[in-house]
């Protein structure tokens, strides 16, 4: 009578010799320590689709605001309204419509690709006061409203722009009238920023 030994095979920790039964990969020792690293790394995929998922948010948070004040972008507002054949009495709509046309513009293949080329371009750096933070904007110099189609990813009506700086000639966007814009350079821009 033969006795029938237990089938066995060594673990599959590389360099380990201890012998394990067939239904298991790992002995004791190194099970727990792959577990360890198995829970580890689902925490750490669950913490990158959470982060992945808030800058999703941001993202379209960002570019469904509605960046231009309603008295200072009237005449490109109106201008929209008119090329749709709308009303003056309609001016929300056509707002609505300007900001769609933008976000869809800003979420587009070309942009995204034309944005990272200019950022490395520019170093990571402002333009204009030369810092570099965490947040960074890739801007139009005549902006986008009055800019015309082929100067939209022109890599020469783009520059990097700190948040500050950003948000500085935002404001005199606003101020100025739409003929004014299209005159402006990078140049006119920066005396107009800078203190």
């Amino acid at each position: 009578m033969m006795i029938a030994m237990p089938k066995v095979h060594r673990c599959g920790q590389h360099g380990c010799r201890q012998m394990i039964p067939l239904g298991y990969r790992y002995c004791d020792q190194h099970y727990k320590q792959h577990y360890q690293n198995y829970l580890h790394s689902k925490e750490t995929h669950q913490a990158t689709r959470a982060y992945q998922y808030h800058r999703a948010r941001q993202a379209k948070h960002y570019d469904d605001t509605i960046r231009f004040a309603d008295d200072g972008a009237d005449e490109s507002t109106q201008d929209l309204a008119k090329s749709f054949g709308l009303k003056d009495s309609t001016k929300k709509a056509a707002q609505n419509i300007g900001s769609k046309m933008r976000a869809k513009f800003y979420r587009s293949k070309q942009w995204q690709s034309v944005r990272s080329a200019v950022y490395a371009r520019d170093v990571g750096c402002c333009q204009v006061c030369g810092r570099a933070q965490a947040r960074m904007y890739v801007d139009h110099v005549v902006p986008l409203s009055v800019c015309e189609p082929d100067q939209q990813l022109d890599l020469t009506n783009l520059w990097t722009l700190c948040g500050r700086c950003h948000n500085l000639k935002t404001k005199h966007e606003q101020k100025l009238s739409t003929d004014k814009m299209r005159r402006m350079n990078k140049q006119d821009w920066k005396e107009f920023i800078k203190f």
